[in-house]
């Protein structure tokens, strides 16, 4: 190497850089222009990923509007129906409505359920959720204008005046002046503003007026609509009186509530001295507890004196029969073949 010239030393320098550029090339730039290859096609592969990511952001966020958009659709179907159909509050607030519109005289009011057409889903197997209705059928009558009208003992003809009020409204009604006649406008009052009500879940079905003896018999079919959901989107905080128990609560039943007797003789009820017409108690009716024979032995005898007196032995219009004490009733049957029942 020390005999070499300086020229053919700095050939071989020459080639051996050349070598060392050559192999850097091969060893490392060539490898790194590899990886940036690489590296770019997975740079693009990442900024593709991102806008599939960036469009799924935006329908998500477009999904979840249109799912709030359909919650408060849905919502909004369901609060226009009833969440809980209860026939007894709903009854109570179809006679509440009526009386605050000034028509109180309750001849008969019922409810029936009225079958709906089941839902099914868009393949035709059935759902779980179903539709109601209770259709609430309600007979008034109006006044005629002359018989004294009564309502709720309003006025007032049990206690101890009752003699009093009764010649007096009984003066009133012999009078030659008519009294008005009230209850068709008052009904028709009342059945707008029910079915102003809530449009959705309360329709009149059906409307008839019958003439009878001097006054108006007015029915109505009143129909409430309600659902049973399994997966309710919605939240019925509704406090509607068709809804909610609005009528009295804690209500003194001490004088007896349920079941009228032929004559009631406890004093604490509000029926006191009241006996069941002569009419009723003459009908030969089916009384499953009662022998044929005692049964129509019981009619005959109604048919013959009455039913007060059959009862009590007190004859009709005697001065007990106003007011019968339960010491007066007992004591006037003893060795009466027929008691009062239904206590």
């Amino acid at each position: 190497m020390g005999n070499l010239s300086f020229r053919e030393k700095a050939f071989i320098y020459v080639i051996l850089l050349l070598l060392i550029i050559v192999g850097g090339y091969f060893l490392g730039i060539r490898n790194l222009n590899n990886q940036y290859d690489e590296y770019k096609i997975q740079l693009d592969q990442l900024n593709a990923r991102k806008a599939y990511l960036d469009q799924l952001k935006l329908d998500i966020d477009a999904t979840a509007d249109e799912i709030k958009q359909l919650d408060a659709f849905i919502e909004e179907k369901e609060l226009s129906f009833i969440d809980k159909i209860d026939s007894e509050c709903i009854e109570q607030y179809v006679m509440s409505t009526f009386e605050e519109s000034g028509m109180p005289y309750l001849a008969s009011i019922s409810c029936e359920d009225v079958a709906c057409a089941p839902v099914s889903y868009p393949d035709g197997s059935a759902a779980p959720d179903a539709l109601q209705c209770l259709r609430v059928n309600v007979v008034y009558s109006t006044t005629d204008g002359y018989i004294t009208p009564q309502y709720n003992l309003n006025p007032d003809q049990t206690g101890e005046d009752a003699g009093e009020i009764i010649s007096a409204l009984y003066a009133l009604q012999d009078s030659s002046v008519a009294g008005p006649r009230v209850g068709y406008e008052e009904f028709i009052s009342a059945l707008k503003k029910i079915s102003e009500e809530n449009p959705g879940c309360i329709k009149v079905n059906q409307v008839a007026v019958q003439q009878n003896a001097g006054f108006l018999n007015l029915t109505a079919s009143i129909d409430f609509y309600g659902t049973v959901l399994a997966k309710r989107v919605s939240t019925d905080d509704s406090t509607a009186a068709y809804t909610f128990w609005q009528g009295d609560k804690n209500v003194n039943t001490e004088g007896g509530f349920i079941g009228f007797p032929y004559i009631v003789t406890d004093p604490n009820s509000l029926w006191y001295g009241i006996e069941n017409p002569n009419e009723e108690c003459l009908a030969f009716i089916d009384r499953p507890f009662a022998a044929y024979w005692a049964n129509a032995a019981y009619a005959i005898k109604v048919g013959e004196a009455g039913n007060l007196s059959v009862i009590t032995g007190i004859e009709p219009g005697s001065a007990s029969a106003s007011g019968i004490s339960s010491g007066e009733a007992e004591e006037a049957g003893e060795g009466d073949e027929l008691e009062a029942v239904g206590e």
